[in-house]
């Protein structure tokens, strides 16, 4: 895994590297030329990196200041001409196509017109991003575990950093996997969402031949209450502006979330999460999992975390998935094994779109 986290000592001069880097890498692979111009923008701007400043330490500062951004529009786009102006290049706040022009005055215009507003957004916001085209990822990296498919597909799972737990009912959603080496679907023919995924490589991702998942549970540093309207328009504030397919894809999948219950607990997993996996029902496989969220861990807090795991695998054997950047724009899927309280072994799986959209599975040795 690489290691991706914001330094508490963060300045000016190293704030403008984060900016620059998710304008020159991590924007241009998610196909978002709004928050490309916005990243470009700020990495030159005193003023707005002032702004930015304001974010919590652990946080990714660019998501952060373009959702607090994105969550006053959603709140009133209507609240200024900077405002309205800024609100054309959001399709799902205009209706209409995002313009040609630069984004970046317009945005530089609404900061500083909105400052105030936006510094409670950038206190207190976290990226606790529902990204459910990850679930296309997570499928077959969990349903291959030879513990899972000795059980017949019987699983308890345990999500770090859940957001509002849509994953963690990946196995509702339906899924359509396609690619030059071949092609798999998996889940009921009716279900929503859907999630398209482009095979990559030479190998077809194993998706299982049944998953039962008999507990479903997150570790999150703060809850998301679903039924409070301010936490979902922050959710729908985190997803960024050209992606319209998420937007519909979380939709179905908050669906979903009001018929399928999960349990998420307030907790850090660099402290909490032996005790939250003893809470795993007994008599099936264990499985904690976390998409883009090791990263918000100090070196020293993700070592503390798995030993954490290796700690409660000596009751009962624990695998460990963990999406996270690998420094490209793209993901690493690791796979780590637990048991008797020890690591026994540790691969990198496959490789992916850092929102699911394509995967290139190949299991390999760290």
């Amino acid at each position: 895994m690489v290691d991706l986290t914001y330094p508490e000592n963060r300045d000016l001069e190293n704030l403008a590297k984060i900016f620059r880097y998710f304008g020159e890498v991590e924007t241009p692979k998610l196909n978002s030329n709004v928050y490309t111009a916005y990243s470009l923008g700020v990495a030159e701007d005193p003023e707005i990196l002032a702004l930015a400043m304001q974010v919590l330490p652990s946080q990714p500062p660019p998501n952060v200041l373009y959702a607090a951004v994105k969550d006053l529009l959603l709140g009133d786009s209507d609240r200024s001409d900077a405002a309205r102006d800024l609100a054309r290049f959001y399709p799902s706040i205009s209706g209409e196509a995002i313009p040609e022009e630069s984004a970046w005055p317009a945005f530089r215009r609404f900061c500083l017109k909105h400052t105030a507003e936006l510094e409670p957004g950038l206190k207190t916001g976290r990226t606790q991003t529902c990204v459910v085209h990850r679930s296309a990822i997570m499928l077959p990296a969990i349903g291959h575990l030879p513990r899972v498919r000795a059980a017949g597909g019987r699983v308890g799972l345990l999500e770090i950093g859940p957001s509002a737990g849509l994953n963690l009912r990946l196995d509702r959603y339906r899924y359509a996997y396609r690619g030059a080496s071949g092609a798999a679907d998996w889940g009921a023919p009716d279900a929503r969402p859907v999630l398209e995924c482009e095979v990559r490589g030479d190998f077809v991702p194993p998706v299982p031949e049944a998953l039962d998942v008999v507990a479903r549970r997150g570790l999150e540093l703060a809850p998301i209450d679903l039924a409070d309207p301010l936490a979902l328009r922050w959710l729908r504030a985190l997803i960024w502006p050209e992606h319209l397919e998420r937007v519909k894809l979380m939709e179905e999948a908050l669906a979903v979330a009001s018929e399928v219950p999960v349990v998420i607990e307030a907790g850090d997993a660099t402290k909490d999460i032996e005790a939250a996996i003893r809470k795993l029902p007994p008599g099936a496989p264990r499985v904690v999992f976390a998409t883009h969220a090791v990263y918000q861990m100090s070196r020293e807090g993700v070592v503390a975390m798995t030993d954490g795991v290796a700690a409660a695998s000596r009751e009962a054997p624990v695998d460990l998935i963990i999406m996270e950047s690998d420094g490209s724009g793209a993901s690493r899927i690791d796979w780590l094994a637990f048991e008797a309280g020890a690591r026994l072994d540790r691969k990198v799986i496959a490789r992916s779109d850092s929102h699911g959209r394509w995967i290139d599975w190949g299991p390999s040795e760290s």
